[in-house]
């Protein structure tokens, strides 16, 4: 995608055949499959710097490919049989374009061959499987808020789908917000982190993107300024005036991370979209007339919660799994809920009676001291300097008793 261009590529970019063409040209390849290393880190996570939010996971859940396809590399074309995958395309099969352009591009087409591999489809699989609940929550906001359906995929790029996911930069959750990204979008404290929490991140999310797009009026830049940040995309196209996404990945005008970060999005999204199409089968999370398979995922209950209440003991007052209750709280890294005010809570459908008598028999945690964890210092040595026993300090803060500390560590004494 750089200064020269190569044979079957050159006539696909610069002539801009019709997409039908570009198909028959593209599929006539043959594709490397074993050089491929799944599932190994793909993106490398951006320095905290400007506006950015995303900074894709760089753990064992990041993308399987990797980190830069080289822009100016040939076709890609291999001469061992012996490594080569032949894709054919049923004629019978229409095509269906994408909301955003770019589904021709070299680079595009770089990563669709990755995700076609043996390897890619089996990755982008249980990828896509382990994402149903958060999948169609994310698809119905799209639909509400009137945005390319593309997007359902972006939290692939970013997350691989884990809620739980975490870049060496800091960036968490399923969006991989930045620490210095959430405002106003999010809560951090001492209690909570909604990075963490797949629906109210996903909110978050989009709303960034919609901001992004008022400003740039272009998905694609949109996109990658979620990467990069909006500062850096506006300084881009200061000096560059007029320029698309396009224009300036292939000229090289944006970090290379953000030059790969969209045409993951659209090869992804294509072989989703456009699954029998290409003669592979992916999870799309809805049956033949458009409906969810399994409508009820993702679905819960809400019940309001008055000042520090322990998810374990709501649990074992419902004779429930905790991690069921901390999986649907995930922003509760203490898995209590704050001291001050009133904070909602999800519970499994069906629970929200038997959640609000439960917590009617429970009394919230009040809390006297804040405690900041020194060297040298452990769970028996702070329980006596306050005056409380080590087990009512462990479960006032939902940590173990046999819990080694980390120097810096917040723990709340509680008073009762």
């Amino acid at each position: 995608m750089g200064g020269h261009l190569h044979g079957r590529q050159a006539v696909m970019r610069k002539g801009r055949l019709p997409y039908a063409a570009c198909l028959f040209l593209l599929f006539t390849a043959r594709l490397p499959a074993d050089n491929i290393p799944f599932p190994s880190v793909a993106s490398v996570a951006p320095a905290e710097t400007d506006d950015a939010v995303s900074g894709a996971a760089d753990n064992a859940g990041a993308l399987p490919v990797p980190a830069a396809v080289p822009v100016e590399e040939g076709s890609g074309d291999s001469d061992s049989a012996d490594s080569a995958v032949e894709l054919t395309v049923p004629a019978a099969i229409p095509y269906t374009p994408l909301e955003i352009s770019g589904a021709d591009d070299m680079l595009v087409d770089k990563y669709r061959k990755y995700y076609l591999t043996p390897g890619g489809i089996k990755w982008l699989t249980a990828v896509l499987e382990d994402g149903e609940q958060y999948r169609l929550y994310v698809r119905r906001q799209l639909k509400e808020r009137n945005m390319p359906a593309l997007l359902e995929y972006l939290p692939v790029v970013e997350s691989s789908y884990k809620t739980d996911a975490k870049s060496s930069a800091g960036a968490l959750g399923l969006w991989q917000f930045m620490s210095n990204s959430t405002k106003p979008f999010l809560v951090r404290s001492d209690f909570v982190d909604e990075r963490l929490d797949p629906w109210k991140s996903t909110d978050a999310a989009l709303s960034k993107l919609q901001e992004n797009y008022k400003t740039f009026g272009d998905w694609p830049i949109a996109i990658a300024a979620y990467n990069c940040g909006a500062g850096a995309m506006a300084r881009t196209l200061k000096k560059y005036p007029g320029k698309d996404f396009w224009y300036l990945a292939e000229h090289r005008l944006l970090r290379d991370q953000s030059v790969q970060y969209v045409p993951k999005l659209i090869a992804i999204a294509d072989l989703v979209q456009n699954a029998a199409y290409y003669n592979i089968t992916l999870p799309s999370a809805s049956d033949r007339n458009g409906e969810p398979v399994n409508p009820r995922a993702g679905c819960f209950d809400y019940v309001n919660v008055d000042g520090s209440v322990s998810l374990k003991r709501l649990a074992n007052e419902l004779r429930i799994d905790e991690a069921l209750l901390l999986n649907l709280n995930s922003a509760l890294t203490r898995g209590i809920t704050p001291p001050s005010g009133t904070w909602s809570i999800r519970v499994p459908e069906g629970m929200e009676q038997s959640a609000k008598d439960a917590l009617s028999t429970i009394t919230p945690y009040t809390f006297r001291a804040r405690h900041t964890v020194e060297s040298g210092d452990s769970l028996w040595g702070i329980a006596k300097k306050y005056g409380v026993t080590v087990k009512s300090l462990c479960d006032a803060n939902n940590v173990s008793e046999k819990a080694v500390l980390k120097i810096g560590k917040i723990l709340y004494i509680p008073a009762n």
